[in-house]
């Protein structure tokens, strides 16, 4: 799944360049996608990417304390719901770490997550995220693969920046799931995991 992610990129790049020239226009006629001049909470849908360092820790009964910090990436759908609102759904995974013969990977991820923005200007609008994540973390010992499929509750914050009316760029920091529990890995039992994320994001805003 994680291979991808890169099409996704660079399609999306592609897609990017004569698009951003585009006369950017909103649903309900707001002549600057990056503001809701009306105040009438409009819907502006957004689609991008994000890449980076993806954290995968894991503690177990028998005195395992893995932390190793790996590659990864995600693409989101988003809609923002005027100024100060909005939701988003993204899709992704990471490649794997290693620490003696234990390997861990996030084989793929999906959030489901509530967005709280705080515009600053007109370009600069730093935002915070609360809601869900459901991956499926995988452990593999020796060559013998185990693996399980959670849900956990994330946050994390971060900033856009409209680099075009219809195009920005930003940063985050996401904690996608804190402790949760996977229970029997394998042959070891308390099985914890946590899993974040330091990304660089680029939208485009429709």
């Amino acid at each position: 799944m994680f291979k991808y992610l890169h099409i996704t990129l660079a399609t999306l790049c592609l897609l990017a360049i004569p698009l951003a020239n585009a006369q950017a226009q909103d649903f309900d006629g707001d002549s600057d996608l990056r503001i809701d001049s009306d105040n009438d909470f409009d819907i502006r849908p957004y689609a991008g990417v994000g890449i980076g360092a993806f954290g995968l820790e894991l503690k177990d009964n028998t005195g395992l304390s893995m932390k190793k910090t790996v590659f990864g990436g995600y693409g989101k759908f988003g809609a923002d719901i005027g100024d100060y609102l909005g939701a988003e759904l993204r899709i992704g995974s990471s490649s794997s770490g290693t620490k003696g013969n234990v390997k861990l990977s996030d084989s793929y991820f999906i959030s489901y997550l509530a967005k709280f923005q705080f515009p600053v200007t007109v370009d600069f609008k730093p935002y915070a995220m609360l809601g869900g994540t459901t991956a499926k973390f995988k452990k593999t010992v020796g060559g013998v693969e185990s693996s399980k499929s959670k849900t956990g509750f994330s946050y994390g914050f971060g900033a856009d920046y409209y680099i075009q009316d219809n195009l920005s760029l930003g940063g985050e920091w996401m904690q996608y799931w804190s402790n949760v529990k996977l229970g029997t890995l394998g042959t070891t039992t308390g099985n914890k995991a946590k899993l974040w994320s330091a990304t660089a994001t680029m939208s485009y805003h429709f």
